[in-house]
């Protein structure tokens, strides 16, 4: 009996010994890096949406003590590790490849916008860093699940996105109610040119008649020329296919020019709170890119902590892009080490809660992404598509400004 107790106890002092000694093996902390645009025309969009969520999610994860990593049995902090690519795509390339190489961080969080996120997917499915892209929109993205494996796209691509407003336009039209006229204004840049090719694709399907169609460069100044030859047209729909800056240029222009169609459309900026905060309740009706269901659980206590943060409400951009954070600490906690390929495994394979509802990926893309929003009551909410949970029933004809 004696014996017995003898060999009990040694075996649970090896067995604490053994414990201790795989925490003492793990690592002090996870380090993730990103390269993205502090600066540039880039700068506003990524600090709303993007690096903004990085520093909210470091910030609520280490004040839980880090990532739980089983193979360690314990938690490990987050530590970042942030390079300004300037807004330049080559800088992006550059600083991607010295966050693997160079620093050799753990993982690589993406950048800003679906032009530089489509240039650094090839460096990342070339080291197998599994990242989640939120900030990019692309309908060729479709092709490349097999050849970017490590690379998943949650936000909606450019024909998904309009097609559904396409289609309501046409149920007016049919109805009477509009004559179908559509004008579209769009950025040079891959997602504004993507989204002018799909909606003028899927238009001419429905038989909607394209009015006015011109692009402007990146970093355009006025835009009141051009809103002053589509308002001659009276078009029934505006598609302002813009990012941050001319979105509310093409807002404010719009309200002093008394441009009123009765479906105004900006993208990428739209659901911003200085949006808002810029127009007041002029925003009502006001359509954009993407879309959200706010009363989600753990959408409130989201926004408290951004809040707290940051002194002002998380867009649907910033909240998709903190849900892919989530997406990312519960596919390292099954992880349960850092372990790039099954990290990727457990993204592609899972179904995840996030503070903007459910995701689940097929070939790398989410499946049934918010398509469209609109300003309702002082909230950017989802319309389309229909079928997901919280759509709202879009209000039409926008009220005038």
């Amino acid at each position: 009996m004696i014996r017995k107790t003898i060999a009990a106890a040694a075996l649970a002092a090896a067995a604490l010994g053994a414990t201790a000694a795989v925490a003492q093996d793990a690592p002090e902390s996870i380090r993730i890096g990103y390269a993205i645009a502090l600066s540039g025309p880039y700068a506003p969009g990524a600090e709303s949406t993007t690096w903004s969520q990085y520093k909210l999610w470091q910030d609520q994860v280490n004040a839980d003590g880090g990532i739980y990593l089983s193979k360690y049995d314990k938690k490990v902090p987050v530590e970042l590790i942030a390079y300004d690519d300037r807004s330049q795509i080559e800088e992006a390339i550059r600083l991607t490849e010295k966050l693997i190489l160079d620093d050799e961080v753990d993982l690589v969080l993406p950048p800003w916008g679906t032009t530089t996120n489509m240039a650094v997917a090839p460096i990342l499915n070339k080291y197998k860093y599994p990242a989640l892209h939120w900030t990019s929109g692309s309908d060729t993205v479709k092709k490349f699940g097999e050849r970017w494996p490590y690379s998943f796209w949650p936000l909606v691509h450019p024909t998904e996105a309009v097609t559904p407003i396409a289609e309501f336009l046409k149920q007016k039209k049919d109805a009477g109610e509009i004559k179908g006229r559509i004008a579209i204004m769009s950025i040079a840049d891959q997602l504004g040119t993507e989204l002018n090719n799909a909606m003028t694709k899927i238009a001419g399907e429905q038989g909607l008649e394209i009015v006015y169609n011109k692009t402007y460069p990146l970093g355009v100044s006025d835009l009141s020329a051009q809103i002053n030859e589509m308002k001659e047209l009276d078009p029934d729909a505006f598609f302002g296919f813009s990012y941050p800056t001319d979105t509310f240029m093409l807002t404010e222009q719009s309200i002093v020019l008394g441009f009123n169609p009765k479906l105004f459309y900006t993208a990428i900026g739209t659901p911003f709170p200085a949006y808002k905060a810029k127009f007041g309740d002029k925003v009502q009706g006001v359509m954009g890119y993407g879309g959200l269901n706010p009363d989600v659980p753990g959408h409130a206590e989201y926004q408290k902590a951004h809040m707290a943060m940051f002194n002002r409400p998380a867009e649907a951009g910033a909240a998709g892009n903190y849900a892919t954070l989530q997406i990312l600490q519960k596919a390292i906690e099954e992880a349960g080490e850092i372990d790039r390929e099954a990290i990727r495994d457990n993204i592609a394979k899972g179904t995840f809660q996030t503070v903007v509802g459910e995701f689940q990926f097929e070939n790398q893309l989410t499946v049934d992404p918010w398509a469209a929003a609109q300003w309702q009551d002082g909230t950017f909410v989802g319309v389309f598509p229909k079928s997901r949970d919280g759509a709202r029933e879009m209000v039409f004809p926008k009220p005038n400004w």
